[in-house]
């Protein structure tokens, strides 16, 4: 479901223009320039309006903590994250603008809590259409083996909130391989649910996300010969 609440909606436009400013110029900004300036004074005021604090403090939040802040009983407000996730790519844009390279700690960080927020805000199924653009856009820019657990999770069930059942299962072998020789517990739990999941649905499903009944066997068949008894076992249908 797209978003409703005007505000946000309205806020993500803005962002999105700055956005693009940023990455369209062709010599780097300085921190005396009115531009940075004002731009770091919009980012501020939202940040006070939407979280009640400064970007400051938002800097020294995990993902954890942010979706503590946005959320409540552990539902996250879909419309907040994806604002959270324009605020932080346009401020590690702006960084970078600034002549902060791209393995800078700071972009690397405001990227990834970026990252997952934008994942975070397709979970929910917010159905912005710009959504999987921006998760790809993001992560194209992360450093090669940085990527936490957890977001390797989110990128699973991402894709499956999209219904692009292919695509999850790709996620899932990406971060299988990352493992492989390293604690694989987390993943087998996320394929074992993963699996489960699509059992159930049917072929026309299935195939429209991109899987064959056979395909989905298959691929569970390679995850098993790699975790052995740490997958749960097949449901059947």
């Amino acid at each position: 479901m797209p978003i409703r609440d005007e505000y946000i909606e309205r806020v993500v436009r803005q962002l999105a223009a700055a956005f693009l400013r940023l990455t369209s110029r062709v010599t780097a900004l300085e921190e005396t320039d009115v531009e940075a300036a004002e731009l770091r004074a919009e980012l501020d005021d939202v940040y006070r309006r939407f979280l009640g604090t400064s970007a400051e403090l938002v800097s020294r939040l995990s993902t954890d903590d942010l979706l503590a802040v946005i959320g409540s009983a552990g539902y996250v407000d879909g419309e907040r994250a994806y604002l959270l996730s324009a605020l932080l790519e346009t401020e590690a844009e702006l960084e970078h603008a600034l002549g902060a390279p791209g393995d800078d700690p700071v972009v690397v960080s405001l990227r990834s809590r970026a990252l997952d927020m934008a994942l975070e805000a397709g979970i929910e199924e917010l159905g912005e259409p710009d959504l999987p653009l921006r998760v790809q856009r993001l992560l194209a820019l992360t450093p090669e083996g940085s990527l936490s657990a957890a977001t390797r999770e989110r990128l699973v069930w991402f894709w499956k909130a999209l219904r692009r059942y292919s695509r999850a299962e790709d996620a899932l072998f990406e971060w299988l391989d990352e493992v492989d020789d390293g604690d694989t517990l987390d993943v087998a739990r996320t394929a074992g649910r993963f699996y489960a999941d699509l059992e159930l649905l049917d072929d026309v499903a299935l195939e429209a996300g991109g899987l064959s009944r056979d395909e989905l066997a298959e691929g569970r068949a390679d995850v098993e010969s790699r975790l052995g008894d740490r997958l749960p076992p097949a449901t059947g249908r």
